[in-house]
């Protein structure tokens, strides 16, 4: 990659930088050159695209440079911005927290849709992270309160900065281990979780920037159900009876899941994503 000092129009900068993050990110060399330029010239990726004239200065391209350096050491590209979007709400992320991903709007929109006619509603975030689920999930259905529940002190200040950023005034914050059982106050009208899943001896072969995340968040035991078990059996206590359980799996456990809670409850269901994948297991009517 060029060492110029010297101004560079956008968009032969972004040129480079697409040519430079080609080897780690392929096809989203483009996007992820769009997003570096963007964060330090303070503007969103699509005012970006009208300003292809516009020059840049040394320092500019220097701290883009600098950027994709960090990317191509395997770098999250979320840890480098500081940031990133989810269901329409920006969090702040960073070395010891989960990054949000896509597919786990599939829960957020669970949880809406189903708390969405309960005034009042109180409801779980378990294994919380960022936040960006149980906040995500507060700010669509107003009226409700979220506790949320946050083992790593990494991942705690995130939330509650996340908590601020989004002024999700009626989020609850509790630096507490799920393994160990309930510590709220209050009963629940719903639970939902994104536990680690990944079973331990698959995390030494996972992609270079996912081993970057901590984890804490990912390790969900030999078998990866040690979560779901722990939610089973000491959580389900305090969910209300005809309550509801949400909890986001791997691609291929929606069957293992299902059978530790089925019998907690008279409908519960696999719900696949946008890619045919199991994404959610969800249950309804706590018995």
């Amino acid at each position: 990659m060029t060492t110029k000092t010297a101004k560079m129009k956008l968009i032969d900068l972004k040129k480079e930088l697409t040519e430079a993050l080609t080897p780690c990110s392929a096809q989203e060399a483009a996007f992820e050159a769009d997003c570096i330029i963007a964060d330090i010239i303070g503007c969103s990726n699509s005012v970006l695209r009208l300003e292809t004239l516009r020059e840049l200065g040394p320092e500019d391209c220097a701290a883009a440079r600098e950027a994709v350096q960090r990317r191509l050491s395997g770098e999250p590209l979320q840890y480098i911005l500081g940031k990133w979007d989810f269901y329409s709400s920006t969090f702040f992320v960073g070395e010891g927290v989960l990054i949000p991903r896509p597919e786990t709007e599939l829960l957020v929109d669970i949880a809406v849709r189903e708390l969405g006619g309960r005034k009042g509603a109180v409801f779980y975030d378990l294994c919380s992270g960022s936040g960006c689920i149980g906040i995500s999930v507060a700010k669509a259905v107003k009226g409700s309160r979220v506790f949320m529940l946050e083992k790593s002190s990494a991942a705690f200040e995130y939330l509650q900065k996340n908590i601020a950023l989004n002024s999700a005034v009626s989020c609850v914050p509790v630096l507490g281990d799920l393994l160990e059982g309930p510590c709220f106050g209050e009963e629940a009208d719903m639970m939902i979780s994104n536990p680690p899943y990944i079973r331990s001896e698959v995390i030494a072969t996972l992609q270079t920037e996912v081993q970057k995340e901590p984890v804490l968040a990912l390790d969900g035991g030999a078998d990866g159900l040690t979560f779901y078990r722990a939610i089973a059996e000491k959580w389900l206590g305090s969910l209300k009876r005809g309550g509801i359980l949400a909890v986001e799996t791997g691609e291929e456990q929606g069957e293992a899941v299902k059978s530790i809670f089925e019998r907690y409850f008279d409908e519960i269901t696999i719900i696949k994503d946008y890619s045919g994948l199991d994404r959610v297991v969800f249950a309804k009517g706590k018995r």
